[in-house]
């Protein structure tokens, strides 16, 4: 998850701040005044983070899930507890799919790069 906070603070780091700043300064409007901000960074993380993408694609429905519990619950969000856990176990059912991609990429970039040379066993 670090990797992608990362990738989020490299690729979109003005949307972050701006929303963030948004919120910050509408303490109980922000839900209206921040949404094309909002809308703004979604739009780019899905065009620079590819585990972003692939958790909005994978986990919308619990993502759905968790944001309708918090909008009914804002007042006591400790009661969206088991749509969070459901949503971590998602991201990270996602995360650990787009690792092992990764390595099979690696493995078949290496093994593609190995090909034909003396010495190296296929």
């Amino acid at each position: 998850m670090d990797q992608t906070l990362d990738e989020v603070n490299k690729h979109c780091s003005e949307h972050v701040q701006a929303y963030a700043s948004c919120v910050e300064n509408n303490e109980k409007t922000w839900k209206v005044d921040c949404a094309d901000l909002r809308k703004a960074l979604t739009r780019c993380t899905d065009e620079n983070v590819t585990l972003m993408k692939l958790v909005r694609l994978n986990c919308q429905p619990i993502i759905d899930r968790y944001t309708k519990c918090l909008n009914a619950n804002s007042e006591k969000p400790e009661t969206c507890m088991g749509p969070l856990r459901d949503l971590y176990e998602c991201t990270e059912g996602v995360g650990q799919m787009l690792e092992k991609m990764n390595r099979l990429k690696e493995k078949k970039y290496r093994g593609e790069e190995d090909a034909g040379k003396p010495g190296v066993v296929e």
